[in-house]
Parts: structure tokens; sequence; C-alpha cells
């Protein structure tokens, strides 16, 4: 008998925080660049544009706090522009799986909030390209290699966001800041490069 009522309770609290969750859509801009370290010398970097798209949940946590979990397609790159060893410029361009757990604090008024939302970023990845062009304009492109003293297949990072949300629609602007080198060949190529990304997107709620 204590079980069949510990059994229905628990139903009943899930399908109550089923019935909170929130689940979202969102797209938008990417614009990043990379900290590239070759041989202990930091290279001049640019930023490129790039694109995400991706779902949202919000789950009632704790009051004002929801666990916010999301799945994103984030396509992010950088520009280099070795200061020695060599005359062109290389533009990557990489196009990841992000899971982000974040956990995000709201500060509603009426129908609306102000969410800032923090966790952590796992990247996945076997897709990209370089573009390389030298100082007498010749331009190469070719297929990025990912395994083994190659690129990584995986990222590592944290992301930051503020939010403004509305009963359907959401505006957010985030940052994602690498902590782990996606170059699985720095031993012997000794170059380090970890990915830094603002992002802006555009949200909308199903429920």
């Amino acid at each position: 008998m204590k079980k069949c009522i510990a059994v229905l309770a628990a139903l009943i609290l899930i399908k109550n925080i089923a019935a909170q969750v929130k689940v979202a859509v969102k797209g938008g801009w990417n614009y990043s660049t990379a900290r590239a370290v070759y041989s202990g010398v930091k290279q001049p970097n640019e930023f490129t544009f790039g694109y995400g798209i991706g779902v949202l949940a919000k789950v009632p946590f704790d009051g004002v706090l929801h666990f916010s979990p999301s799945v994103m397609i984030n396509k992010r790159g950088f520009i280099v522009k070795p200061k020695a060893g060599t005359n062109k410029t290389e533009q990557y361009s990489i196009t990841y799986l992000d899971l982000i757990p974040s956990l995000s604090v709201d500060f509603p008024n009426k129908d609306k909030s102000l969410a800032i939302s923090l966790g952590p970023v796992f990247g996945f990845t076997n897709f990209g390209k370089i573009k390389a062009t030298t100082t007498g304009n010749v331009t190469t492109t070719q297929k990025l290699k990912f395994g083994f003293g190659e690129l990584g297949w995986f990222d590592l990072g944290l992301n930051a966001s503020v939010g403004y949300h509305m009963k359907k629609v959401f505006v957010e602007v985030g940052y994602m800041h690498g902590f782990a080198s996606i170059n699985n060949n720095e031993e012997t190529d000794q170059r380090n490069i970890r990915n830094r990304m603002l992002n802006l997107n555009i949200g909308y709620y199903f429920k």
C-alpha cells in the first residue's frame, strides 16, 4: 500500500512539473573568434560571422531558479594572421553540436521577465573547413580533418547569457568562453586554440 501511494505521489509530482515546463526554439547570429597562441606567441586574429539554431527547455527548480538546458547547432570560427613562419591568413569555419545544461535566474515583472543564465558548453564536431589566403590573394579552401593528431572532435567552455522573455517571444545575448584547446596536435605544432563566441538569439515558446 505504501509503495502504491509513493508511486502515485511521484506520478502527480512529475505531471505537475511537466505542466510547468516551457519548450522553445531559438536561432540567431554568432560573432566568433579564438585565442590562438602559436609556440608561446599570441597571434593576431579577427572575428567571423556564423549562425546558431536549436531548442531550449525551462524547468522550474526553486523559486526564480530554473534548469534551462539547450541543444544548439552553432557555426563558429576565427581568422588568424600568423606573426611569423608564413605569409598567409587562415580562416577557420567549424560547425558544432553544443549541449548547454544551464541554470537560470528569472526576475519576473507581470508576464515578462529578465533571465540570467550560466552553464557549461559541451561541443561536438566533425565538420569544418579552412580558407587560406596568401599575400598574393591566392585563396585555397579545404575540409578540416578531425581526430588524433588533428583538430579535436570536442570543445569545452562556459556559456553566459542575458535574455528578455515575454509570453511567447524572447531575445537573448550570450557569450561562450572556451577553456580547452581544440587542437589535438598541440604537442607537435605548438598551437593552442580556444574558441570565443558572442551570439544574439531570438526564440519562440511553444507552451
